[in-house]
């Protein structure tokens, strides 16, 4: 598949589809194993907040892995270093199912985010270098779809391989998903730009010092920090307030995960049809300022009326409007980036995934229950966001 082909008609669909799919591995990696904490937990024989920080050590190996791989990317072109990534993964993944103490999970966890950098980084900088501004606010909103069934379907998943097998199986699922993806990127993914060899690896902090120059990259980046940070805290803390505040068993937090990431993908749906009337920038500005107020309301709602049909039904509402804002941030991001798309993708996702790291270690250790503490890092981020953007840009 070229360039130019896959602009229209069904190549473009099929590439939102590749490329939805393949960005889909680090959700996946993550949401899937959710339900798994309490069995990890036992049969490892260890407490359940070190299990977390095998969530955290992801997260922290996707911080680190996309500023490795931005460089990489605009020396030799965004497929090698694709293949590489998702080799690793599929390793790591593999290895995954013979860990035995929660230390080994911990840094093969760590590994396998490394691998799947590449996986989150290229497809967003593929998009820039093919689409308008614009037009790739929509695109992203679109790869949504695909890469959003990944959270609705995979706490069911992981739920059905719990029953059906153990929680080792969901990394023997994790390899295999990530051989298809390896498979369909050799064979239709595009080659955007090709290796350069005037691009220099040496000079990557130099590269992101002049991304960072870029006051529109600087106050998207920080915005999307936060609401990425609001929804990190959210899957963090999810399994112990619905599991162990709410009570729920592993297939009924499963069903709700999902429903709330239903919500998330149909506002990102809403938001590219939005997009074929009203600029970028007015429909940003209206999305944050939603998700302030339904931020403020959670807090509200967590603090004076912690019923359970309430707190469901303003989480609903709350991830509805990340899904309304982070293609229309991440299009932002990149608008004035055409000529290290590779770098300035990969720093975009690291300071998304700094947010990430910090809040998903802030949640496990705050000393409230947990109810409070997600619903407290939650609803302060989203009116973060709101205000720095709107003070700053």
């Amino acid at each position: 598949m070229n360039i130019e082909n896959c602009k229209s008609g069904k190549n473009l669909i099929l590439l939102i589809i590749i490329l939805g799919s393949v960005t889909a591995i680090g959700p996946l990696a993550i949401d899937m194993y959710l339900p798994a904490f309490s069995e990890i937990s036992e049969n490892l024989a260890a407490p359940q907040n070190l299990i977390q920080l095998s969530l955290t050590s992801y997260f922290v190996g996707m911080t680190l892995g996309q500023l490795i791989y931005g460089p990489i990317i605009d020396r030799f072109g965004k497929k090698p270093p694709l293949f590489i990534g998702l080799i690793i993964f599929v390793i790591t993944s593999i290895l995954c199912c013979f860990v035995t103490d929660a230390k080994q999970l911990i840094i093969l966890r760590f590994f396998q985010a490394i691998g799947v950098c590449g996986a989150m980084v290229i497809p967003r900088s593929i998009v820039r270098d093919i689409f308008s501004t614009q037009e790739s606010a929509r695109i992203f909103s679109h790869l949504m779809l695909v890469m959003g069934v990944a959270p609705v379907l995979a706490p069911i998943l992981g739920s059905f391989i719990l029953l059906k097998f153990n929680w080792r199986g969901i990394f023997i699922f994790f390899a295999i998903f990530g051989l298809i993806c390896l498979y369909v990127s050799y064979k239709f993914i595009p080659q955007t730009k090709l290796a350069n060899k005037n691009e220099k690896i040496s000079s990557a902090f130099k590269k992101y010092r002049e991304i960072l120059c870029d006051k529109n990259f600087v106050i998207c980046a920080t915005t999307s920090g936060f609401i990425m940070g609001s929804l990190f805290g959210y899957i963090t803390g999810s399994p112990s307030v619905y599991m162990d505040f709410f009570g729920m068993n592993s297939q009924e937090y499963a069903m709700f995960f999902a429903l709330n990431s239903v919500g998330f993908i149909g506002a990102a749906q809403i938001n590219a049809r939005i997009l074929k009337k009203f600029k970028i920038e007015e429909v940003l500005g209206k999305s944050l300022l939603f998700m302030a107020c339904s931020g403020f309301v959670l807090l509200l709602v967590t603090i004076f009326c912690p019923v359970f049909w309430a707190f469901i039904f303003i989480f609903f509402i709350f991830l509805a409007g990340i899904g309304g804002t982070s293609p229309n941030l991440t299009a932002l991001a990149l608008k004035n980036q055409t000529t290290h798309s590779g770098s300035a993708s990969a720093l975009l996702g690291a300071i998304q995934f700094v947010f990430a790291v910090t809040v998903s270690f802030v949640v496990s250790f705050l000393p409230f229950n947990g109810l409070i503490s997600m619903s407290l890092i939650v609803g302060v981020c989203g009116i973060i966001a709101y205000n720095i953007y709107n003070l700053l840009k």
